[in-house]
């Protein structure tokens, strides 16, 4: 410990303060040796603890950081704010059952916190669980309105769920309170997709690259919408966007492909198709292109199927 601060040996709120001011300064080490000293003294000392495991969680000790919360929850189980750091723990250690009991205790024992509610809405997407994230964004919404990042999340989780108009309020709602957060314009424009909204569609996708003119997704997209009005030109053009911002784009290449093939342009198709399956390692494009509809006028062709058939000879 620095030898200036001089701190009486049984004293242990203070070397807990200490820990404190050295967490605060992101000096985890030297929080966790004063709260040591805390703990030493007065080993009921559940606050400190509590933050001794969070001490442990910032510097990766995961484990360590576990063993430290149940402690604390063994002194004093009626502590909102241990289960709640626990649950956020397990999130990390990805025992996410676990961790969604945590939050659950947390919040009996304080309803009114919306930062476990949020968190365990988190937890059940992690799970694939929609239905269960949306009912605990909504409880944490409604508790804090303004937790753009519950609207956003909750958001996304309808969208899994296929109900786009209840999405599409939740994005509208971000951008109200955010006008700025550019992955929710693109969400939006996502949405906008399947309700049928091509205009707001390409408006939102547009909104976004405004706000963050590298955000390739956005090109991407954009230039998907461009493509079912049959701007081929000006799609290409976006996805051409795309690929400058992220080389590796598949997606995008795979894209390019398609409205090469809607124009019946057979070698640029192959072309960008390939590129795309050759980036994209581990992404279906051959089945894709095999039933999708825009690949048809160029179906029939031996060097299309051979790609699909992965039997190309150069």
């Amino acid at each position: 410990m620095d030898g200036r601060i001089k701190i009486s040996p049984d004293d242990y709120q203070s070397w807990y303060n200490l820990g404190v001011n050295f967490s605060k300064l992101g000096k985890h080490q030297q929080a966790i040796t004063a709260f040591d000293q805390a703990i030493k003294i007065k080993p009921d000392y559940y606050e400190a603890w509590n933050n001794r495991g969070n001490s442990l969680k910032l510097i990766g000790r995961f484990q360590s950081a576990l063993n430290n919360f149940n402690r604390a929850i063994e002194i004093q189980p009626n502590s909102h704010l241990v289960w709640y750091n626990r649950g956020n723990l397990l999130n990390n250690l990805e025992q996410y059952r676990e961790a969604i009991t945590s939050f659950e205790r947390a919040i009996k024992i304080k309803p009114d916190l919306y930062q476990a509610w949020y968190n365990a809405g988190n937890t059940w997407s992690s799970l694939g669980r929609y239905q269960e994230a949306v009912e605990n964004y909504k409880q944490a919404i409604k508790i804090k309105p303004s937790l753009y990042q519950g609207w956003f999340n909750q958001g996304k989780a309808l969208f899994e769920l296929g109900r786009y108009q209840e999405a599409l309020n939740s994005f509208e709602q971000v951008i109200k309170l955010k006008p700025n957060n550019y992955i929710a314009w693109n969400f939006q424009g996502k949405t906008l997709f399947y309700l049928g909204n091509t205009k707001r569609e390409i408006i939102s996708y547009e909104k976004a690259i405004d706000i963050k003119v590298d955000y390739q997704e956005a090109w991407n997209n954009l230039g998907q919408a461009l493509s079912n009005l049959g701007n081929w030109v000006e799609a290409i053009a976006c996805f051409d966007q795309a690929i400058k911002i992220q080389s590796d784009y598949s997606l995008a290449y795979y894209n390019k492909a398609r409205c090469y093939a809607l124009q019946d342009k057979l070698y640029l198709a192959i072309e960008n198709l390939e590129q795309a399956i050759n980036l994209g390692a581990g992404q279906p494009y051959r089945e894709m292109a095999e039933t999708d509809a825009d690949f048809f006028k160029i179906s029939s062709n031996p060097k299309f199927k051979a790609l699909i058939k992965d039997d190309l000879i150069y």
